[in-house]
């Protein structure tokens, strides 16, 4: 498709025909979304009805990237064949005007027009259907200045007859043609990047697997996976499925997924992902999801459908330059004929030369390329960074938000617990060891955190006697048969437990600063204490300090104790908070900013902060559960790095500025060039364009939209060089 007409032909041919519920067709992403009764089409059916119009559909996925691979190499080599001819005829034409021979001009004219043969194809097969697009317009004005040169340079007697000289217009039938090519080649180079998110999450998915059965391992296509079945992943491999270890052990990188830039420990019971690369080790994964039902595969359908959506200003630009074609055709008819009328000697000469620069200067192609072209490389541009659109209207709106409602834990905090402060009665390697062994046997986060503080992985532990847990209060064991207990300073108190003065007075500092703790005893007696906090998210203080300046109102909602929220509040200097927050709660606050009249954007977890997250205006999903993540909001931060919340922030600002700065540019170039091009400022100026030039501008709006749009890609993640 080479403009917005081309989009609505194809749109509005198909709404047409019986059998077909509906139909979108995205001019930038080149792409179509149809609904249709199964009984009365196939795919092969849709292409053939597409074909009819001149254009084609690639039907799967995997030929996109080779289908646009061509194109652009055919594109690049017909426009080095056009520029290499329409240079030297503008140069001689312009240059050496009446000194080179008509025969020269024409010679050096037909490779260009071989070169741009689909303009003149595509309005032909466009005709035959009673549609035009701006291929119409550029078939029609080339087409009339080259068959105009051509009878002139045949027959130059019957325009000496007319008292005229025999015009010749090869200069602007040639650079017109290579102009539009030019236009076409940035068009479909800009495309390829757009879709480079989609390609790079295509090629994380392996082709085959090491599937086990009966005790063997046999190769197999991917597709042959079925859920249950045992693939082994060794070292170096990427995951074929979703699924579950369940035996040996493996460090996984899942940062084309989460963005965690160090690989992950995998052990039995644990998930993994598709895509993701093993690094390190050996394990057994029993497949739960395979193909387009797993977390990639759902990941790179949001990533095509955002490039494909269409914002609602679209949907009227689109109706627009629809109208351009046949408003087009109405003026150059009309110039045409005033000229031919009132128009000074040659008259003939005039209105075909005002009707040719009316034809070649309509193009919709700017006004079509405005909004899509901004949205794809945008989206394109978010997926790069760990950003998933799941809408793209959201992704404009951010910007917009003036208050910003976030979660605590696993949001603004890693969502882990580790040791931030610890005291000793009385220490040693020995006790330290005891500990840990006791705690290892535990699953619960805090027991592992402690177990990882105490010893070094390496170390070796102790035999453990009559472990026991107790669910929410702590666990206790019998080491060199000394007991040994850990856990809440009520568990400890039941037990008959005493605590020292000095332990008794930091454990209550410690709950006024809202740590976690816990308490190690031996026999009857504590003898050490831990606090334990869940650690603030990297670049979680300047990326608050970075809305605070510019005036955006930050909200802490949490479901934890007061005293845990107001830690984090004071280190990140947030006013507004509340804490013992519930999923409803959270939602209410979100209606009362509303109320308030502020634009409310949201970022939890996806799960807890579901109901807030649907009541925002933005809901942004935040953490490394991407699977529910997926399915709670609108913007989704892979990974849990705030540091990309700013990011998509500032892409929310610049994509509405490129946006506006687009629509502006080929509102106002239609709305002046016409005019122009008819010949309206002749009487009081003496301007007239020549259609070359009229061409080359043109060319120049739809370039010009698409190097504003090119700025998006060159947006970067980094803090502390965001807004400025």
């Amino acid at each position: 498709m080479h403009c917005a007409s081309c989009a609505h032909n194809i749109q509005s041919f198909l709404r047409a025909q019986p059998g077909i519920v509906t139909a979108e067709v995205n001019f930038a992403a080149q792409t179509l979304a149809v609904t249709y009764l199964r009984d009365r089409y196939g795919p092969e059916d849709l292409r053939r009805l597409v074909q009819q119009l001149g254009y084609d559909l690639v039907l799967h996925t995997e030929q996109v990237h080779t289908s646009r691979e061509e194109r652009l190499r055919n594109l690049r080599l017909r426009l080095w064949i056009a520029l290499g001819c329409a240079l030297p005829v503008a140069f001689l034409s312009m240059g050496f005007h009446g000194k080179v021979p008509a025969e020269a001009l024409l010679v050096l004219t037909l490779p260009v027009l071989w070169a741009g043969r689909e303009l003149f194809t595509n309005a032909w097969k466009l005709a035959r259907n009673r549609q035009a697009s701006m291929d119409t317009l550029v078939s029609l004005g080339t087409g009339a200045a080259f068959v105009l040169s051509l009878w002139a340079t045949i027959a130059p007697e019957h325009f000496a007859q007319l008292g005229v000289d025999p015009p010749l217009y090869y200069e602007a039938a040639a650079v017109v043609v290579a102009a539009v090519l030019l236009g076409r080649y940035l068009e479909e180079r800009v495309r390829l990047q757009g879709s480079r998110a989609i390609e790079r999450l295509l090629t994380l998915q392996p082709r085959t697997a090491r599937r086990v059965q009966n005790g063997s391992e046999e190769e197999v296509p991917i597709e042959y996976l079925q859920p249950g079945d045992l693939v082994r992943i060794r070292p170096g491999e990427r995951i074929p499925a979703d699924g579950v270890v369940i035996a040996g052990s493996a460090a996984v990188d899942e940062s084309a997924l989460t963005g965690e830039p160090f690989p992950v420990e995998k052990l039995p019971g644990m998930r993994l992902w598709a895509g993701t690369l093993n690094t390190t080790g050996s394990v057994v994964l029993r497949v739960a999801h395979t193909g387009s039902a797993t977390v990639l595969a759902h990941i790179i359908e949001l990533v095509r459908a955002a490039q494909s959506h269409k914002a609602p200003i679209q949907r009227l630009v689109d109706r627009l330059s629809t109208l351009l074609v046949p408003i087009a055709l109405g003026i150059a008819f009309l110039s045409a004929i005033l000229w031919s009328m009132l128009g000074p000697e040659p008259r003939l000469t005039y209105a075909l030369l005002t009707s040719i620069s009316v034809l070649l200067i309509a193009c919709p192609c700017a006004l079509g390329l405005a909004t899509p072209l901004a949205f794809l490389l945008g989206v394109g541009r978010a997926a790069e960074e760990g950003i998933l659109v799941k809408d793209p209207t959201a992704l404009e709106q951010l910007s917009q938000c003036t208050a910003l409602v976030l979660d605590k834990t696993g949001t603004l905090t890693q969502g882990k617990p580790q040791l931030v402060e610890e005291y000793w009665e009385s220490e040693s390697s020995e006790l330290r060891r005891a500990l840990a062994a006791i705690e290892v046997r535990s699953e619960h986060p805090l027991a592992l955190a402690l177990a990882k503080a105490l010893v070094a992985p390496t170390e070796a532990l102790p035999e453990v006697e009559g472990f026991t847990n107790i669910p929410a209060q702590g666990v206790s064991g019998r080491v060199n048969g000394k007991l040994y207990l850990l856990g809440t300073h009520a568990f400890l108190h039941r037990q008959g437990i005493l605590c020292p003065e000095p332990l008794q007075q930091r454990v209550k500092t410690w709950q006024q600063q809202g740590y976690t703790i816990i308490i190690a005893a031996v026999d009857t007696r504590a003898v050490a204490a831990f606090a334990f906090a869940d650690t603030l998210r990297p670049h979680a203080a300047e990326a608050i300090r970075f809305f605070q300046q510019y005036g955006v109102e930050i909200h802490l909602l949490t479901g934890d104790h007061p005293e845990a929220a107001e830690r984090v509040v004071r280190a990140l200097n947030i006013e507004h908070f509340q804490a013992h927050a519930s999923p409803h709660q959270k939602a209410e606050y979100v209606r009362s900013l509303q109320q308030r009249g502020h634009r409310v954007a949201v970022v939890g977890d996806g799960i807890n902060d579901t109901p807030a997250l649907a009541t925002a205006d933005v809901g942004i999903a935040v953490g490394s559960g991407i699977d529910a993540a997926l399915e709670s909001a609108t913007l989704v931060l892979s990974g849990g790095d705030i540091n990309r919340l700013v990011f998509a922030w500032n892409l929310s600002h610049q994509l509405r500025r490129v946006i506006a700065q687009n629509l502006g540019w080929a509102f106002g170039y239609n709305l002046i060039a016409l005019p122009v091009a008819a010949g309206v400022l002749y009487p009081f100026t003496g301007l007239l364009l020549t259609p070359m030039v009229a061409g080359m501008a043109m060319a120049l709006s739809s370039i010009s939209v698409v190097l504003s749009s090119l700025r998006l890609r060159s947006l970067r993640l980094h803090v502390d060089k965001l807004g400025r």
